[in-house]
């Protein structure tokens, strides 16, 4: 059973790569690569665009939700740690990644939001089994916009930007152990792992065509 882990650079390299081929011919990728077509995350950010402000965050609300997202993330796994403080750190990381302009601070990859999740909704994302939304009683009003906070779990804010539920796409879930085994197939000590995988597509469809 291969575990889930996060990206290092030069998987993030592949999958860029992937993701640009895609873009230039999505009828030729898909028939040529049909699996990873239908794995490699969505060319734009999940989430409601029309909505968002013309401002981001502002410097000292960027601060304010860096150290809480921090402060929840340093009290996983301890004893005195809550679902709520768990729901608040989800919080935070849903408006820096709505920010998104300096991202999250480090310590916050796949598997540390993954336990965070696992946290504030009790169970992990990938043990549900269909499309499933979790309230959980922070927020007010209906959801104004969703975050995609990791593959198929999604942040939904209401219009002061608090967390009112958690939605989870357990298929979404599951794609992003499929897209790693992929991603580890063209892992290699050589560094030029990316350029040999973009003339094995070229020698494929040379003029991305069918």
């Amino acid at each position: 059973m291969t575990p889930e882990y996060p990206m290092n650079v030069q998987e993030k390299r592949i999958i860029d790569l992937l993701q640009v081929k895609r873009s230039e011919d999505p009828d030729g990728f898909r028939k040529y690569l049909p699996d990873v077509a239908d794995l490699l995350p969505d060319p734009t950010p999940e989430r409601t665009e029309s909505r968002r402000p013309v401002f981001g965050l502002t410097e000292h609300e960027r601060s304010y939700h860096k150290d809480g997202l921090s402060e929840a993330l340093g009290k996983l796994g301890s004893a005195s740690a809550t679902p709520e403080d768990a729901t608040k750190g989800l919080e935070h990381c849903a408006n820096l990644l709505r920010d998104d302009i300096f991202g999250l601070p480090e310590g916050a990859d796949y598997e540390t939001l993954k336990d965070l999740i696992r946290a504030a909704i009790g169970k992990s994302p990938g043990s549900y089994r269909s499309k499933t939304t979790v309230p959980l009683g922070n927020g007010i009003g209906p959801v104004l916009e969703q975050i995609s906070v990791i593959r198929g779990v999604y942040l939904d804010l209401d219009r002061n930007r608090q967390l009112t539920s958690i939605s989870i796409n357990p298929r979404k879930v599951r794609e992003r152990k499929k897209l790693m085994e992929i991603v580890g197939a063209f892992r290699d000590t050589d560094p030029n792992v990316a350029a040999m995988h973009d003339d094995h597509l070229a020698m494929q469809d040379p003029h991305g065509n069918d």
